[in-house]
């Protein structure tokens, strides 16, 4: 049966019932009140449409050190495209995820040049490699290739093949590798008010133009043995100058001067701008110098404690050593073909972007075989393609139902566009609402039915249509890994192109109070003294550590996120608008639109 997920991390939401704040304005749709101490209402909205594109780019760095590299990349390209294109991982025949229908792919280098008279001015200036070296390989290559699933054995043997002469690159690039502005340079639009070294406009709808399609998954793969160097300051680099002339320590001029690089931030913006709908349907991956042992293979987790693990190993910690008559960075990595230093710009970029909603993955360069570092980037494709799990964990009432509704708002033109339309589909034939899309046009919003599935056997009742709340299945244990948890739809009433979903989930810290028992504690005070505490819903100890380490918030009598400044709450749970009440004896993060 097929089934489609949703599958995106849900960010938490916290609301507090009893301060009179305005619930319409915080979600889409006006909420019921939330009963004491239900802290954990979320909403999430997302672009439902079957994703068949995918625009791959590798960005791969072309310096004097990476011709080993190159070619140890190369040698996955035929199980790369064909899994892609097939769904099959293990090759055993049997279709593992929905395989990519139109795959583009496009090459772009490090080198954007530097006033150094070893590089040129612009380097290859973002632009999609049109050529290839190598025996066999063409001078004139399109400006990305393409291949769909209908393709044979035959064509994807050319794809590879050219593939393979397009990402052969060389190794006479410029030597001060900016990986992560030719990547915003390469898809950056020209009508972006991003701008680039001498006032100059990224590529993407110029030399690039038709690379990156609005409706497909963009996946990123930076290879690259040295950390970003993406410089504000177009003399860091230079001969001689204010930035040093000993030849000795150019080579860490990024190390001995940091503050002349571009933020991080500025590319995971420029990133996120890409997808702003949807950006999950973005990946952002890196093969760099980080230690084999702290990734791994595979799909690992993700966490933020995931990324602080890798930036707080020692040997990511950045440092000078001589070689030869030469300074270079403290390798964090080393395999037989070569060395790497310590990633770490490119790891905070992964890092932000999948707090952000997006995908962000770090392999090593230093592996002898690169089959693990692309099978991580492989499975988190197909994860977006048959999309992803719930890192959130619902909790079934006793009729086997998760107080949470799905609504659909549906697309102005197809052939379904009324929710009578789609009865027969598991929708309520009578909208919710009716409201005005992106493109101004009056569109229906239609609730969804819950399937109550049957857990014990594992199986969905005949003829039920709808979603349904998947913690049983043998599929969702095996494509979730530690995850345990998802949404999935039957199979007759799978979200047509264009529709968008939106759940909103309400869930109560802890069970309902026996009224008999009177509460006394520090928080909530004495009942036995203060009549009016005997209706305190929460006290000290109840809401910690069942619901995330909160507190018993003594205004609104609900358990709540504790905080110290407005940073706390911004990047403690992706609580992504929320600022921190500092005015209360215990400051919790709040939402100031609701207040």
């Amino acid at each position: 049966m097929t089934r489609y997920r949703l599958d995106r991390a849900l960010a938490p939401l916290f609301f507090t019932a009893l301060l009179g704040w305005s619930l319409t304005g915080c979600l889409d749709r006006e909420l019921g009140a939330l009963i004491p101490c239900t802290v954990s209402g979320f909403s999430e909205t997302i672009m439902v449409s079957e994703v068949e594109k995918v625009d791959l780019l590798f960005v791969i760095d072309n310096s004097s050190s990476m011709d080993a590299e190159q070619a140890a990349l190369q040698t996955q390209f035929p199980r790369i495209f064909r899994v892609l294109t097939t769904g099959d991982i293990n090759g055993d025949g049997v279709e593992d995820f929905r395989p990519v229908q139109d795959l583009q792919l496009g090459v772009i280098s490090t080198d954007l040049g530097a006033a150094h008279s070893s590089c040129t001015v612009f380097g290859d200036d973002g632009s999609l490699q049109t050529s290839g070296l190598g025996d066999g390989c063409s001078a004139d290559y399109p400006t990305f290739l393409r291949l769909g699933s209908e393709d044979g054995d035959a064509e994807r043997e050319t794809f590879v093949a050219d593939a393979i002469c397009m990402t052969s690159l060389g190794i006479d690039g410029c030597g001060y590798e900016q990986q992560l502005e030719s990547m915003l340079k390469a898809l950056t639009p020209s009508e972006s008010p991003i701008r680039f070294e001498m006032n100059t406009q990224g590529q993407g709808d110029r030399a690039n133009a038709g690379f990156v399609r609005p409706d497909s998954l963009l996946a990123i793969i930076v290879v690259t043995d040295e950390d970003d160097g993406s410089t504000s300051e177009p003399q860091l680099y230079a001969d001689s100058g204010s930035f040093g002339t000993s030849d000795a320590r150019r080579n860490i001029r990024s190390f001995d001067f940091p503050e002349q690089l571009h933020p991080t931030q500025r590319y995971v913006d420029g990133l996120l701008n890409l997808r702003r709908a949807n950006p999950d349907l973005l990946i952002f991956a890196s093969i760099a110098g980080i230690p084999v042992d702290l990734v791994g293979g595979g799909n690992p987790d993700r966490s933020p404690e995931y990324f602080a693990s890798i930036l707080n190993d020692e040997r990511m910690v950045e440092t000078v050593n001589a070689e030869g008559n030469w300074l270079q960075l403290t390798p964090s990595c080393q395999a037989a073909h070569g060395s790497a230093a310590p990633a770490r710009r490119l790891v905070e970029v992964a890092r932000d972007l999948e707090a952000a909603g997006a995908n962000g993955i770090v392999q090593s360069i230093c592996q002898e075989d690169f089959t693990p570092a692309l099978n991580g980037i492989i499975e988190k494709i197909a994860d977006v393609l048959s999309g992803p799990c719930l890192l959130r964990e619902l909790a079934p009432d006793t009729t086997g139902r998760v107080n949470c509704e799905l609504t659909e708002t549906l697309p102005a033109t197809g052939d379904f566009t009324t929710c009578a339309s789609l009865a027969a589909q598991g929708r309520i034939a009578e909208p919710i609402r009716t409201e005005r899309n992106a493109a101004g046009d009056l569109v229906e919003v239609c609730l969804l039915e819950q399937v109550v599935p049957d857990r014990t056997r594992g199986r969905i009742p005949e003829g039920a249509s709808g979603w349904y709340y998947d913690d049983f299945s043998d599929e969702r244990e095996s494509r979730c890994s530690r995850q345990d948890n998802r949404i999935t739809f039957t199979e007759n009433a799978e979200p047509g192109p264009g529709a968008l979903i939106h759940l909103e989930c309400f869930h109560p810290a802890l069970p309902e109070r026996d009224p008999s028992v009177r509460i006394v504690g520090d928080i909530c005070g004495d009942a036995a003294n203060n009549p009016q505490d005997a209706a305190c819903d929460c006290r000290e100890g109840d809401c910690s550590p069942r619901v995330a380490d909160m507190i018993c918030d003594t205004a609104s009598l609900t358990c709540q996120v504790p905080c110290a400044n407005n940073a706390e709450c911004r990047n403690r749970l992706a609580l992504g608008g929320f600022i921190c009440d500092e005015s209360r004896a215990r400051p919790i993060c709040v939402n100031p639109v609701c207040g």
